[in-house]
């Protein structure tokens, strides 16, 4: 069985077949390459919803009007993850919607509402299950005592699915929405998560949010993929149409993880590496730079000079997609949902902090 991992999926600007009528053909080599996997899961960061109005605060809001799920069937996608920051953005109205389309359409989906996805492939059993970490600033977290909303990453609930993996025979797969954006190295936590996971099962775990390609770690019959970058995106647009978020050349590079499993085992993975152009995508080898990545993850002797690769990152690209942060440029985006949002981050970042304490 054959596997293909894909990262972040924004069905907006260029790709919104509303907006550009050619959105369906500029996916046409990408829709060839996957047409070589048995399988194929994404991460769906934008609710394909016709609501439009919403009072989640976010300083960036993702929709999608519904007709776009067209693009996910022309790309031969199976399933998506819904568990991430965007899927809330409109509401549970807008999350409905994006089930009741993506239902009618025989795509799959999972990381919503405690439901995950086991299925058989090619004669090989896998679960499929996935996340949105609390250091993503999501909105419409779900909990231990409310079946309903995102998953949240924590260590409890993914042991919990693990040992449900065990019991019923599954090759796990983990998708987990998680770090920080504008950087290639994700969180050092986050390593220890993923070792101390593959410690007690086989799984493979498909990363994504950081909007950039991240390492991979290989173990005897895991894998960990910490970011995958955007699969199709484009600029983003605020709520109020004033502010653009651009994307640089790091987001507009990423790679397919192909990932083949036979009688519960991998036995074989590769990265197919594109970048979008103006026109078109055009692929290439990507391994030495992935490798150039991976290596500093496995060779962390000091884990504040890796943190401070990271800051200097992530700093560096802020300045460079955002200016100056000045008086001027704070009152020009004070507003209800820039306000909200700001306090939203301080308890997201507080209770990130608790359910850290068990990843390490």
């Amino acid at each position: 069985m054959k596997i293909a991992f894909i990262g972040d999926i924004a069905l907006i600007g260029k790709y919104d077949i509303t907006k550009n009528p050619e959105a369906k053909n500029r996916l046409n080599v990408l829709a060839d390459k996957l047409k070589g996997y048995d399988y194929i899961i994404g991460n769906l960061e934008s609710p394909l919803t016709e609501v439009n109005r919403t009072l989640v605060c976010k300083s960036m809001h993702l929709r999608s009007p519904m007709e776009n799920v067209e693009l996910l069937k022309h790309l031969n996608i199976d399933a998506v993850s819904l568990a991430n920051n965007h899927l809330f953005d409109y509401g549970r109205a807008g999350l409905e919607e994006t089930v009741e389309v993506l239902e009618r359409n025989n795509i799959a989906w999972f990381g919503v509402d405690k439901k995950n996805i086991v299925t058989v492939i090619e004669g090989e059993k896998i679960s499929i299950s996935g996340y949105a970490c609390y250091s993503t600033n999501g909105s419409g977290y779900g909990n231990k005592n409310r079946t309903s909303g995102i998953n949240p990453l924590t260590y409890e609930s993914i042991e919990e699915q693990l040992e449900e993996d065990r019991k019923n025979s599954a090759f796990s797969i983990l998708s987990f929405h998680w770090g920080d954006e504008h950087t290639n190295y994700p969180k050092y936590e986050h390593i220890e998560l993923a070792k101390k996971l593959v410690n007690n099962k086989d799984v493979i775990i498909h990363g994504h949010h950081p909007h950039v390609i991240q390492g991979v770690q290989k173990f005897t019959n895991s894998i960990i993929s910490y970011s995958l970058g955007n699969f199709i995106f484009d600029d983003c647009i605020s709520i109020n149409g004033k502010f653009i978020l651009k994307q640089n050349e790091q987001n507009k590079k990423s790679f397919i993880l192909g990932v083949e499993i036979e009688k519960g085992t991998i036995i074989g993975t590769s990265f197919i590496g594109f970048k979008e152009t103006n026109d078109d995508f055009e692929f290439f080898d990507i391994n030495e730079e992935i490798n150039g990545i991976s290596s500093k993850l496995n060779q962390i002797s000091s884990i504040d000079e890796y943190e401070n690769l990271r800051s200097m990152q992530i700093n560096n690209v802020r300045k460079e997609k955002f200016g100056k942060r000045d008086f001027e440029w704070l009152m020009s985006r004070l507003n209800y949902y820039s306000i909200g949002a700001r306090i939203t981050a301080i308890i997201r970042k507080r209770r990130y902090h608790e359910i850290s304490q068990k990843f390490k």
